[in-house]
């Protein structure tokens, strides 16, 4: 019986989860002003297609890194990966999910492209370390340049304390997939993730997970490194949708500047994966950012709103190539 209700328990609280995010969301617009919030997404008016353009490009560039991980490994086409990572995002932040539940049904639908499952796996565990760092190191350098903007004493134990948080997820997930009994109960997760009547199969892919995470990891450095920098890249191309959408609603900011509330309000919202999307978490984190550096809480909660214009307008899309990528399978297979 205790089983059964935890079980339940997890099923329905990412919903719980969402609705508290929106709710503070809610109360967040109250507080700033709606008619002003309304009249700054007047203002973006169809630069928001500019912001739409721009997630779009960082997708195709994290696409791109995670097929470059796989450089020699695989005969999959790139345009393959650029098109899974758009699936990976849409489930991401449309779907209450956790944060990882996107990586791994995109490593299921590669497998579509005859990879193995294993490899398929470990991959997308590898994707999401790289990535991760190259998050960590741009944001460092946000808390870097915050630092030099507003002071040092303003951010100095709250940015130490998130970047040794950080260090120690990013050392205990690269310990996991390191060590090959704890890639073990890597794997036997990521199945009870997708479904509890596949963890029996995870005693069965392991060892075969294992291999393939020292496929990645060995003697590959000029891969690895390549999709490192491919991640970092698409962190910053990132920059551009907090320096439009600022500029289009008046208030102006420097490079510097929207590399700050780009960088740190991203380390934010990823650090609430817990709540679907990050709603509330990503407005009250905007608009703590841009107090900080003199925008106003009207601009910067719309700032927040209109980023989200990419989630649907890319998002939905996504999960429709999803469901066309099911289907094709399940016709194959009849």
């Amino acid at each position: 019986m205790t089983r059964l209700r935890s079980g339940i328990f997890w099923k329905i609280a990412p919903f719980i989860a969402l609705a508290l995010g929106l709710a503070i969301t809610a109360w967040l617009l109250a507080a700033a002003s709606l008619p002003a919030v309304l009249d700054g997404f007047a203002r973006v008016g169809w630069g928001a297609m500019a912001v739409v353009a721009v997630r779009a490009t960082t997708m195709a560039t994290n696409g791109l890194a995670w097929a470059r991980l796989l450089a020699r490994l695989t005969t999959v086409a790139s345009g393959v990966f650029v098109l899974l990572r758009w699936v990976r995002d849409a489930i991401d932040v449309l779907l209450p999910v956790l944060g990882i539940g996107g990586a791994l049904i995109a490593a299921r639908a590669l497998t579509f492209w005859r990879m193995s499952g294993a490899l398929a796996l470990a991959s997308v565990f590898a994707d999401l370390l790289l990535q991760a760092i190259a998050q960590v190191l741009f944001a460092l350098a946000g808390a870097v340049l915050l630092a030099r903007l507003v002071g040092p004493h303003v951010i100095l134990f709250g940015a130490a304390a998130g970047l040794a948080i950080a260090a120690l997820v990013l050392v205990g997930f690269y310990a996991l997939q390191s060590r090959s009994h704890a890639r073990a109960r890597l794997v036997g997760r990521a199945f009870a993730v997708l479904s509890p009547r596949l963890t029996a199969r995870a005693q069965q892919v392991g060892p075969r997970f294992n291999a393939a995470m020292e496929q990645i990891w060995r003697g590959r450095g000029r891969e690895l490194f390549a999709a490192l920098l491919l991640h970092a890249l698409a962190w910053t191309i990132g920059t551009l949708e907090v320096w439009i959408t600022l500029y289009l609603l008046g208030s102006p900011v420097t490079w510097a500047e929207a590399v700050v509330i780009e960088s740190l309000g991203t380390s934010i919202s990823i650090a609430a994966m817990f709540i679907p999307g990050s709603w509330g978490v990503q407005e009250g984190g905007y608009i703590l950012l841009g107090h900080l550096l003199g925008v106003p809480a009207p601009e910067a909660l719309t700032l927040s709103l209109v980023k989200r214009i990419p989630d649907f307008a890319l998002g939905v899309p996504g999960l429709l190539v999803w469901y066309a990528l099911e289907m094709r399978r399940l016709l194959r297979r009849r």
